[in-house]
């Protein structure tokens, strides 16, 4: 259960995080030097975002540790972001859930066939697994969060392990996928390279980030504490690149949304654009806290979340 004064520490606004952290080379590149892109989050709580110059990638500076994360995850994470204070996920996040999962499904096509085998990574609720195993998949899921694991065993009857380390090392898939995931990870290439190992000859890999150069929202919307890194379309195919994958040619690209194959010889290498890292921080300079206050730009992003929200909890299924 989350502790109640942990949840406030968390919400509180023009206050730090609770954590202390630890400086961290980019995951993707390994460069130290970087650009400052935002000091505040969508909560107006203080926290440092930095873009790497090698490569472009965001990342939260001073990294949460690996316990401090895990602390996080354990006491706030769910009820701060999902509103989930039971043992139970809420009604809205299943309604979206299932929402997502169809379109997972569908964008994964032909590579679902029946007995493909299916690992989703970071697998939550189990609404995905469930609609993999319907198209006659044998699949497996990997959910650190023992509340949704719980229910994904329970509801769905899908066979969810707590870590990837917990597969038998010979264990191989046809399809890996990993939805809004690789943002929470201290070391998301790292785990790129492990799950493209993963893959079977001829296998697929669809991942899937928040786009932080995405449009139609104040920059610092875009924050918060639980995405410890952020991917724009050049840096997830380089993160991509580095575990020797490449965009499949044959599945519908949304700009971080994308289908991954083993790559080829004929693949152009994924690099990211120099000066990515500067234009980045151009787009992403924000207001300050107390100027997007006054200005009332706070209010539609507010009310277009609470009335998603409402729309999922009262969705049909």
């Amino acid at each position: 259960m989350s502790s109640p004064l942990h949840l406030v520490r968390h919400a509180v606004p023009f206050t730090r995080y609770p954590y202390r952290g630890e400086g961290m080379a980019c995951n993707l590149c390994g460069g130290t030097e970087t650009l400052t892109v935002a000091e505040t989050d969508r909560r107006l709580k203080r926290l440092h975002s930095v873009a790497c110059t090698g490569c472009g990638l965001i990342r939260t500076d001073p990294m949460p540790s690996a316990a401090e994360l895990d602390a996080y995850y354990a006491s706030a994470y769910r009820a701060a972001y999902q509103f989930a204070l039971g043992r139970r996920p809420p009604r809205h996040h299943l309604n979206r859930s299932r929402r997502e999962a169809r379109f997972r499904a569908d964008l994964l096509g032909p590579a679902l066939r029946p007995g493909a085998r299916v690992l989703d990574v970071g697998s939550g609720s189990g609404e995905f697994l469930a609609a993999a195993r319907a198209r006659g998949c044998d699949v497996t899921g990997i959910e650190p969060g023992r509340t949704y694991a719980a229910y994904a065993r329970a509801e769905h009857g899908t066979p969810v392990l707590d870590r990837l380390d917990e597969l038998p090392p010979d264990a191989v898939f046809d399809v890996v996928t990993v939805h809004h995931v690789l943002e929470h990870l201290r070391d998301p290439v790292d785990t790129l390279v492990r799950l493209a190992g993963r893959l079977a000859p001829g296998g697929v890999l669809y991942a899937a980030v928040p786009n932080m150069a995405a449009t139609g929202k104040p920059p610092h919307e875009r924050f918060h504490f639980a995405h410890v890194h952020g991917f724009v379309r050049q840096t997830l195919d380089a993160a991509a690149g580095r575990a020797g994958l490449a965009p499949h040619p044959a599945y519908r690209r949304e700009d971080t949304t994308v289908v991954y194959r083993h790559a080829e010889a004929s693949d152009a290498p994924c690099l990211p654009e120099p000066g990515l890292a500067q234009d980045l921080a151009a787009a992403l300079a924000p207001l300050r806290p107390g100027a997007y206050i006054a200005s009332g730009a706070w209010i539609a992003p507010m009310v277009r979340r609470n009335a998603k929200a409402i729309r999922d909890t009262f969705a049909a299924r």
